[in-house]
C-alpha cells in the first residue's frame, strides 16, 4: 500500500520537475535518494562492462536488490499479520465483552486485557506499524532514485547534455519570444538548473520532442535530432521507449506501442493478487466491517494502480510492476511456509522469546515482580463466558478518594480539607476499627 503514497510525493511530470523535488528533499530521504541514484549509475556501468546494459534491466535488478534489503522487515510484517489472525478471536471476544462500555474503569480493563493477549503471544501492539514506518523512507527513496535516471546514469546525461546546451543557446539568442515558446513546451526547460532541464527532457512526450526540434535551425537542430535518436535507443526496452508513458506509447498507434498496455494491466493484476493472498488468510478472523473494507480496497487499489501506471513513464511502471510481482511471490512463499509449520510450536517459541526479552528488560531496569509474565500467561480463550459478569463496583473508599474537576473528569488525591478528604478519613478509621463501626457512624453523623 505504500506504493500509492509515493505518487503524492512528486510525479514524473514536467511541472513537478520545474517546481522542485518535493519530499525527495526531506532529510534522510534525500540522502537515501542520493545513495540509490549512485547505485543505479554503478549498476548500469557494471552491466555495460559485460555487454548487457539496458535501463529497463537496471530498473528490474535494482528493484529486486532493494526488495531483498527490506526483506527482513517484510518478513516481520508478515509474521505479525499471521499472529494477529490467530489472536483475532480473543481480541474480538474482549471487544464484545466491553461493547457499549464507556466508563474509565471498563476502558482501562479492556486495554489491560488486550495488552495481556498481545503479551501472551509475544507480539507488540505497534509491531504491524513499525516495519512499515521504517521501510517507508526506503521505498520513497527508491521511487525518487528512479526519477533521477537522467542524471544518475552517465550515458543518459551525456546524451541529453548537448540538447540542454542547445536550449541555452536558443534562449540566449531569442530573448523573451524564445523563452515563451520554450515554456509552452515545458516550464522546466527554461530553468537555470541543468539537472532540472535534464529531468524535464527525459520526461518529455514524443510530441513535445517534435515541437522542441522545430524551434532549432542549423547545427543546433542537427544536434537535437541526433541526440534524441541516441536517447531513444538507450531507453529502449522490449521495443518501448521507457521514458514515455504507456498512454503516450499507445497513442502512436504502432503494434509495439499498443502492447504497452501490458504494463498497467500487469501492475493492477499483481496488486489485486497480492491483496487476495493477504485477505484470504485474514477474512475468517475479520468482522463484517473489516471484511467489507478489505474487499473494497482489494478492488480500488488495483484500479488506481492501473491508472497511475498509464500516466507515469514506462520505466517507473516497470518498477511498480516488479515491486508488486515480487510481493506476490513472497506472499505465496510465506503462506506456503505457514501452512506447513506447527502453529502451536511457532506461537510457543514466540512467547518464550517475548518472555525472555521481558525478563532481560526487568533485570536491566531493576524491576521486581513478574507483572508482564503473569499477564502473558493469562488465558483469554474463555472470555465469552465472562461477558455477562458485571464490572467490579467501586468501594466507598474508592469513591472517597476521587474528586471531580469542572470538566467532569476524575482525579486522585482530593484537596486537603475537602469533603472527599474527610470522607476518606472516616472510611480509613472504620476499616481500622470494625468493632466500633456503629459508634463511628453515629459520631460522624453528629
Amino acid at each position: 500500500m505504500l506504493n500509492y503514497l509515493l505518487a503524492a510525493c512528486g510525479g514524473a511530470s514536467n511541472s513537478a520537475a520545474a517546481a522542485g523535488n518535493g519530499c525527495y528533499d526531506w532529510p534522510v530521504i534525500k540522502q537515501i535518494v542520493w545513495l540509490f541514484s549512485e547505485a543505479l549509475g554503478y549498476l548500469y556501468k557494471f552491466l555495460d562492462l559485460i555487454g548487457i546494459a539496458n535501463i529497463g534491466l537496471v530498473i528490474i535488478i535494482f528493484t529486486l536488490i532493494v526488495k531483498f534489503i527490506v526483506l527482513p522487515l517484510t518478513i516481520k510484517q508478515q509474521k505479525f499479520t499471521k499472529l494477529n489472525s490467530v489472536m483475532q478471536p480473543e481480541l474480538q471476544a474482549i471487544q464484545a465483552k466491553y461493547k457499549g462500555a464507556r466508563d474509565n474503569y471498563s476502558m482501562q480493563a479492556m486495554q489491560a486485557e488486550t495488552k495481556a493477549v498481545y503479551a501472551k503471544y509475544g507480539v507488540s501492539q505497534t509491531g504491524g506499524c513499525l516495519q512499515s514506518f521504517i521501510s517507508f523512507p526506503v521505498l520513497i527513496a527508491l521511487y525518487g532514485a528512479l526519477r533521477n535516471i537522467p542524471t544518475a546514469i552517465d550515458k543518459i546525461a551525456n546524451t541529453l547534455t548537448p540538447v540542454a546546451g542547445a536550449i541555452t543557446n536558443f534562449l540566449g539568442s531569442s530573448g523573451e519570444t524564445g523563452s515563451s515558446a520554450m515554456s509552452s513546451i515545458s516550464a522546466g526547460l527554461i530553468s537555470t538548473d541543468t539537472d532540472i532541464v535534464l529531468k524535464t527532457l527525459y520526461a518529455l512526450p514524443a510530441k513535445s520532442w517534435d515541437a522542441l526540434q522545430a524551434l532549432f535551425t542549423g547545427a543546433d537542430a542537427t544536434t537535437v535530432a541526433t541526440q534524441h535518436a541516441e536517447f531513444v535507443k538507450l531507453n529502449s526496452f522490449c521495443g518501448w521507449d521507457i521514458s514515455q508513458s504507456p498512454w503516450n506509447l499507445m497513442m502512436t498507434g504502432t503494434f509495439i506501442g499498443i502492447l504497452a498496455v501490458i504494463i498497467p494491466l500487469l501492475a493492477g493484476f499483481s496488486q489485486w493478487l497480492s491483496f487476495k493472498l493477504t485477505q484470504t488468510k485474514q477474512s475468517a478472523a475479520s468482522n463484517d466491517s473489516m471484511a467489507a473494507t478489505g474487499k473494497m480496497m482489494g478492488w480500488v487499489m488495483p484500479l488506481f494502480s492501473v491508472y497511475i501506471c498509464f500516466t507515469l513513464n514506462t520505466g517507473l511502471g516497470i518498477y511498480w510492476c516488479m515491486s508488486s510481482i515480487f510481493q506476490v511471490i513472497l506472499q505465496i512463499l510465506i503462506n506456503r511456509h505457514y501452512r506447513h509449520i506447527d502453529m502451536d510450536a511457532f506461537i510457543k517459541e514466540n512467547m518464550e522469546k517475548a518472555a525472555e526479552k521481558a525478563k532481560k528488560k526487568r533485570e536491566k531496569d531493576g524491576v521486581k515482580g513478574s507483572l508482564i509474565s503473569s499477564s502473558a500467561n493469562i488465558s483469554t480463550k474463555n472470555i465469552d463466558s465472562q461477558a455477562n459478569v458485571p464490572a467490579r463496583p467501586m468501594s466507598i473508599k474508592d469513591i472517597a478518594n476521587m474528586s471531580v474537576d469542572d470538566q467532569g473528569g476524575s482525579k486522585k488525591k482530593p484537596a486537603a480539607g475537602s469533603l472527599a478528604a474527610k470522607a476518606a478519613l472516616v472510611q480509613d478509621y472504620n476499616d481500622e476499627h470494625p468493632e466500633e463501626t456503629g459508634k463511628a457512624k453515629k459520631k460522624y453523623k453528629k
